[in-house]
């Protein structure tokens, strides 16, 4: 038995990071870069065209020696430079209103293509650096890879940035070199670190710095827009392509919420600063000769959009909806109705639904293969958006084809390519087809409408092309994560073998279970509440994970089980009245869902920055008596524990003393922190008060883990009697157990925020509960997995209630700022991580001493097998809907927070294992 107990949580984290890796397999990146000179190639060997029909296509201009236009690679340059103005988190719904001056008052007439809002539909994961991903390569970007929006990464795919600083300027018909200006967030700087000739950038992650980002935004880009290059420039540092990333509305929505006074004057700052740069635009145009107008674009957009509570990372409409403002300046002459496309002509061709007041939709990787064209350069090899064609700025519908065309063939030629060398793609014998009914149709158009100015050939052809476009996205979409069904067939088995292995034992070797069962059975005593707890774990563990729903619905369902299942247990108990100490028991499943209620209903602001003073447990007046509330309870713990060490032992251990002095003074100094957070003056951020409490937890913990892990030959032989020496070393192991659990809850408070400090009173108490439960004997006993169970919804309802959640967007980025302005990615991956899982860490280290102090190894091991078998059903779900639409938006988060929950676990076993061999 003692070597299964080992392999168990090693087969485990075995099976699983196998099933993992094989599931959560990225999309190969082909080492390809598109080239200046591959139009002529495109089209004869990808759309089999003509001589004479290319010939038409590219014109006069195109260059047989180099392969490429005069003035432009795939086809004519058409803008001199290009502005990008990043508003992170900007929702569309929020953006022509809170921008009336910017944005609100350039689209009041329509009638042109010169000005758009549309609606800019970003692909999960909403995280910033899989969006600009996205928007520079037009590939999408694997879930797997949200882990680099913490740490950085460098781009290692074809992108339009990385193309317009490698093309030949001659072949876009340049007289200098490109150069590249940028100021604002710094995660384009670990994208392109060696691309932007002037970087300005700032630290982007303290999601409570409001302002710093802005304000050097709004500091470094007049100084950028002033070297913008112009159509006849003559300097070799103007600037064709200028960036600023800004910051505050993202932050302001993940301290404040969208819904806030500062969003408010968030929004009015940003209005007038995109206001500011677009009338330099427009006034740079005013001051130049009609015939040597520049023609420059502005692009105003959102990476993202955010949810109604501030955060972003998942896929609802709320965080994927962003907003897109098209601007071309007056020396672009799409003012010209004459000379223009018609905006209702190029919706047509676009083919997208109309949103909101009828504005157009599209998706964000189609920027990539639009800003390419507009720039005269070749479209990103891996690219697999569709060109816009109302912001083509086209003059002639016979370009507009011809860009679909090209944007057709590079799509085509990259799925040809990566089906051959990568993973066969599926569907593509259809998608084929639609390909040749567009280029025949175009083919059709170009021999017998030489004019073809208003051809409806040509609108045909253009339609059809972008029709190929749309269901290449859709099958990328479907199939832009391959899976190793091997891989993850084979980490399945492994983990249901641990299913097996630990259930087994749990059923057929622990006699005193079944003869305990088969007597409350004989009595009917805890039948239905038996019945009731495998119903629940069926459906928690298994069914639940099936379900999008059931995922999103998760705390209310946690919470009516809770419920139910204790008040199934308090009609039992209160069927007899209870004497003495017991007199308690009874009550103990009813107040468990009765405090989780009072948790989730009253406690609020988890995670929340205290100086917006919004919610109730932000105040001193109860943080402070919680914290006064948590010591008392700490020294009467320990104190009843150094009798009882007194009176077996005859001494009172000398460490204990040391360890209350460590905790009470953290929480002290917690106490200063958290009162100088609520103040609004940014000077007293508490910040040295926190530090304090994180030096005192780094002592304090090394001292309780070296001392968990201290043999127990250390300990002097007694005289007493071996009763007695039992005793201490059982009344040792529980102090340092309860000390090291004591840690781990400041730990929680310190990055969780003032509101922790009632969750974690309110959790001490229904610990203390389901510990007294566990010690129950006769009538009033609780079968040991129902108590599992117990202690499973306890924890995992606390884990809801502190504003988390099995999604991304749950996540509380703040906890890496509760010390420090300054980012580390260590320390600040240690506190985001406390801060999510460290309720789960309690509450293994909980029932773990749960079981130690009652006795009950079979208590710790039905824990621990619920969390496997949920661990095992929620790889078979995804494995069952690794094609559904919500597989990325839902399944995958979820399965990946059970996966971790699982880890942890395992752990907890080894060291039980090790801390307590005779449970073994």
């Amino acid at each position: 038995m003692r070597l299964l107990d080992w392999l168990i949580p090693i087969l485990t984290i075995i099976g699983l990071y196998w099933f993992s890796s094989s599931f959560f397999l990225a999309k190969r990146s082909l080492p390809h870069s598109s080239s200046c000179d591959e139009a002529h190639s495109l089209l004869t060997e990808v759309l089999k065209l003509e001589p004479s029909e290319i010939s038409s296509i590219l014109g006069e201009d195109y260059d047989d020696a180099t392969g490429s236009l005069r003035n432009g690679c795939w086809l004519p340059r058409k803008v001199d430079s290009v502005v990008i103005l990043v508003v992170d988190a900007m929702r569309f719904d929020f953006s022509q209103y809170s921008l009336p001056k910017s944005i609100g008052s350039r689209i009041a007439k329509r009638q042109t293509t010169s000005s758009q809002l549309l609606q800019f539909v970003a692909d999960p994961p909403t995280v910033t650096m899989q969006r600009l991903k996205g928007l520079t390569t037009g590939s999408l970007p694997t879930f797997a890879d949200i882990s680099g929006n913490m740490g950085g990464s460098t781009m290692d795919e074809d992108s339009w940035v990385q193309q317009l600083k490698n093309t030949d300027f001659k072949h876009r018909g340049l007289k200098y070199p490109s150069k590249l200006g940028f100021v604002g967030d710094d995660t384009w700087v670990d994208l392109f670190p060696v691309l932007f000739d002037e970087s300005y950038p700032f630290p982007s992650f303290n999601t409570r710095d409001l302002d710093t980002v802005d304000n050097g935004c709004l500091k470094e880009l007049p100084n950028l827009m002033k070297h913008v290059r112009r159509k006849n420039s003559h300097s070799p540092q103007d600037l064709e392509l200028v960036i600023s990333h800004f910051l505050g509305v993202d932050h302001v929505g993940h301290t404040y919420g969208p819904f806030n006074e500062h969003m408010d004057a968030k929004y009015r700052q940003m209005d007038e600063a995109l206001s500011t740069t677009l009338d330099l635009l427009d006034e740079e145009d005013q001051e130049e000769e009609e015939g040597s107008k520049s023609c420059h674009l502005a692009l105003i957009f959102g990476d993202h959009g955010m949810t109604n509570d501030g955060n972003h990372g998942g896929g609802t409409d709320e965080e994927i909806n962003a907003a897109l403002f098209v601007h071309f300046s007056k020396g672009c002459h799409l003012d010209d109705k004459d000379r223009t496309m018609p905006l209702e002509k190029a919706a047509e061709i676009m083919g997208s639904t109309y949103v909101q007041d009828k504005f157009q939709s599209m998706n964000q990787i189609d920027l990539v293969p639009t800003i390419s064209i507009l720039l005269g350069l070749p479209i990103p090899y891996q690219n697999l958006g569709g060109i816009v064609p109302s912001l083509l700025a086209s003059h002639d519908v016979r370009e507009t084809a011809a860009a679909l065309a090209l944007n057709a063939a590079q799509v085509w030629r990259y799925f040809t390519i990566y089906s051959q060398t990568a993973n066969r793609l599926p569907n593509l014998p259809e998608l084929e087809e639609q390909l040749k009914d567009a280029v025949s149709t175009y083919r059709e158009a170009l021999r017998h409408n030489e004019d073809g100015r208003d051809s409806n050939a040509f609108y045909t052809a253009c339609g059809l092309f972008k029709l190929f476009l749309v269901e290449a996205s859709e099958l990328g979409h479907r199939v832009w994560t391959r899976f190793d069904t091997v891989g993850m067939a084979g980490g399945g088995l492994i983990l249901a073998f641990v299913v097996l292995a630990t259930l087994l034992p749990l059923l057929l070797l622990s006699k005193s279970f079944l003869a305990a069962q088969k007597q409350q059975i004989r009595n009917s005593r805890g039948l239905l509440e038996n019945i009731l707890t495998l119903i629940y774990v069926v459906f928690h563990c298994g069914m639940l994970s099936f379900s999008n729903s059931y995922i999103e619905a998760e705390q209310r369902i946690v919470m009516f089980m809770m419920t139910t299942l204790g008040g199934v247990i308090f009609v039992r108990l209160n069927s007899t009245v209870a004497g003495g100490n017991a007199r308690i028991l009874p009550y103990v499943p009813l107040l468990l869902p009765i405090l989780s209620r009072v948790t989730e209903v009253f406690v609020s602001g988890h995670g929340l920055d205290p100086s917006i003073r919004l919610h109730a447990a932000h105040s001193q007046w109860l943080f402070l008596p919680s914290l006064m509330s948590l010591l008392a309870i700490r020294t009467q713990v320990f104190e009843k524990i150094d009798r009882h060490h007194l009176a077996n032992a005859g001494s009172v251990s000398g460490s204990s003393i040391l360890h209350a002095g460590i905790d009470g003074l953290s929480l002290v100094l917690l106490a200063f922190s958290w009162i100088e957070k609520r103040n609004s003056d940014p000077d007293r951020n508490g910040y040295v008060a926190a530090r304090g409490v994180i030096g005192l937890l780094i002592v304090s913990m090394g001292l309780s883990i070296f001392n968990a892990f201290s043999s127990s030959s250390r300990e002097q032989p007694s005289d007493k009697a071996p009763e007695k020496a039992s005793l201490t070393s059982v009344h040792t192991s529980i102090s340092k157990a309860v000390s090291l659990i004591s840690r781990l809850l400041i730990a929680i408070m310190l990055v969780t925020g003032p509101a922790t400090s009632c969750t974690v009173l309110i959790a001490c108490l229904q610990g203390w509960m389901l510990f007294n439960l566990a010690g129950a004997t006769g009538f009033y006993q609780v079968s040991v997995p129902v108590q599992a169970f117990l202690w499973r919804l306890v924890v995992r309802h606390v884990f809801f209630a502190t504003n988390h959640g099995c999604a991304f967007n749950m996540l509380q980025y703040s906890a890496a700022f509760v010390a420090t302005i300054e980012f580390d990615f260590v320390f600040a991956g240690s506190q985001l991580f406390m801060n999510t899982f460290g309720w789960e860490i309690v509450g293994i280290s909980a029932v773990c001493l749960t079981a130690f102090a009652n006795k009950k190894p079979s208590l710790w091991k039905w824990y621990c097998f619920y969390q496997i078998l949920e661990g095992f059903l929620n790889c078979i779900s995804v494995s069952i809907l690794r094609r559904h639409l919500m597989v990325w938006a839902t399944y995958a988060p979820r399965f990946i927070f059970s996966a971790i929950f699982l880890v942890l676990n395992s752990m907890g076993q080894l060291i039980y294992i090790f801390l307590v061999p005779a449970a073994s």
